[in-house]
């Protein structure tokens, strides 16, 4: 077998891991439960755990990095994770917070750790998948539990001054007055988000499973609020960023019977004017379950082929 990279998209439900060729085929991939490394005494080390027994099950022997995607901001050396909200173990306490992730691992396997922002790994499999590479700016905004958002100018992604840039589901939304669980009022992802979602749904129709909400309910006021909410979003990045093509995804974008044609109208409605007097593409990301696996392997390519631009 060539040389491989270990790709792991560690989420708050679910861990996913697979060996990822230079063709960007995923072989082997296992999914089990976060929990297993919120709850372990040592999280890091049991991430070891997990990516030894699954290099021996699968006989992997050559492995060029291993690359991790997480649900939180990442320090610019890519390999601190800042806090990890949606990881916690059974006392509720954050697993990861300003700690090197990478640091440990790096010492077990001897290859090269990379430790970034799962949104922006499924940007860059979106971008790689699409034929993107060329455009000048490609915005990525997905919409699952939470909100996360990546922007790539010019190929790069963008990185603020720490790495806690574009943590777009914490904004303000102006008069928001609902408790976000990230301790402030009025988060953005309280309005626009699949756990706002959940919430419409216990309120207004009890009876209706979270997956029929838009094929039986979209045409009424309750989901028509909620689709103006997430629009509202996509404007204000269209608008700050003038992007070629907005990438739109996320399990609550990727729902049956969600109402594109109505939502994109929305969007250009409330986006700046001189945005769109240009005007953008809209991409729909698909639900492919290993996109965090792959994009994890493309963003670790990235690195090593920056690494060895500069030697």
């Amino acid at each position: 077998m060539e040389s491989v990279i270990i790709g792991i998209d560690l989420g708050g439900t679910n861990l996913r891991i697979g060996a990822v060729t230079s063709d960007n085929e995923m072989i082997a991939p296992f999914v089990l439960k976060s929990s297993i490394v919120a709850d372990a005494e040592k999280p890091v080390e049991k991430i070891c755990e997990i990516i030894a027994d699954y290099s021996e099950k699968n006989r992997i022997r050559k492995i060029e990095a291993i690359s991790i995607g997480v649900p939180s901001s990442v320090e610019n050396d890519k390999e601190t994770v800042i806090c990890t909200t949606n990881i916690r173990n059974r006392a509720g306490e954050v697993v990861f917070s300003h700690m090197n992730v990478a640091k440990d691992i790096k010492e077990r396997f001897h290859v090269p750790v990379f430790i970034n922002n799962d949104v922006n790994n499924i940007l860059l499999y979106d971008i790689v998948a699409n034929g993107l590479e060329d455009q000048k700016v490609v915005v990525g905004i997905y919409i699952g539990t939470g909100v996360g958002a990546s922007v790539v100018i010019d190929g790069k992604p963008l990185e603020g001054k720490d790495g806690a840039e574009l943590d777009l589901g914490h904004i303000p939304y102006f008069g928001g007055t609902i408790s976000c669980s990230c301790g402030k009022v009025g988060c953005c992802e309280c309005y626009a988000s699949g756990w706002r979602l959940q919430e419409i749904r216990k309120e207004f129709y009890p009876e209706t499973q979270i997956q029929d909400m838009f094929t039986l309910h979209k045409e009424e006021k309750p989901l028509k609020e909620f689709i103006q909410a997430c629009a509202n979003v996509y404007a204000i990045m269209a608008t700050i960023f003038n992007p070629n093509t907005m990438v739109v995804g996320g399990g609550v974008m990727e729902m049956a019977d969600f109402p594109r044609e109505e939502f994109e109208a929305a969007v250009n409605q409330n986006t700046g004017t001189d945005v769109m007097s240009y005007g953008f593409d809209y991409l729909y990301s698909k639900g492919d379950v290993g996109k965090g696996v792959i994009g994890a392997a493309i963003f670790a390519r990235k690195r090593l082929k920056d690494k060895r631009s500069d030697t």
